[in-house]
């Protein structure tokens, strides 16, 4: 299982893909096995349980937990009414901020040493986005320097990372996409 890589200021982030994913659920908390069951979709279910599976061993890692399917079981992740992940181990809270992300079979999970998360995270590929989804979440000034590129691979390289940073802002910002509408800036 790859480590979290450490950043300045005690942040870490790690990735995994789909085929990290353990046989059986023994791994999950209660709670999140409950969540899981009232999932009814295969991709929705995959996407729940690589986004717990990365978290587990991030925040397992940085608290110095083990990380066998007993230990991660009592590492749950919780979501906040605002969305927002918290961690509780044990079924206590504890003081690491975490943001995730999963796209495409994918996960990726940043903590920071005390919460709230103080950090975010967005997983993309490099896509074709459209008129209309560029209209409406990148800036006015964002907007030209996207039309200034080649259509194609060079905007869509450019594109596609804007949008990934104003996620991982609006994570740390603790606010969702409703505070992105181009029209309110």
């Amino acid at each position: 299982m790859p480590q979290p890589q450490a950043h300045p200021g005690g942040r870490r982030w790690l990735a995994l893909g789909e085929d990290a994913l353990p046989a059986g659920e023994h791994w999950l908390a209660p709670g999140e096995a409950a969540s899981l069951a009232g999932l009814r979709y295969t991709k929705r279910r995959n996407e729940f349980l690589l986004r717990r599976l990365v978290a587990k061993h991030a925040v397992a890692t940085v608290t110095g937990q083990p990380t066998d399917p007993a230990a991660l079981a009592g590492i749950e992740v919780h979501n906040a009414p605002s969305g927002d992940p918290y961690v509780c181990v044990d079924g206590a809270p504890i003081g690491v901020g975490l943001s995730i992300s999963d796209r495409a079979g994918w996960a990726v999970c940043v903590t920071s040493p005390t919460g709230p998360p103080a950090v975010g995270c967005d997983l993309e590929l490099v896509e074709p986005r459209s008129p209309g989804f560029v209209r409406d979440f990148l800036t006015v000034a964002e907007q030209r320097l996207v039309a200034s590129c080649s259509a194609g691979d060079e905007r869509d390289a450019l594109t596609n990372p804007i949008w990934s940073a104003k996620e991982s802002a609006l994570k740390v910002l603790r606010a969702g996409c409703a505070a992105t509408p181009a029209r309110s800036r």
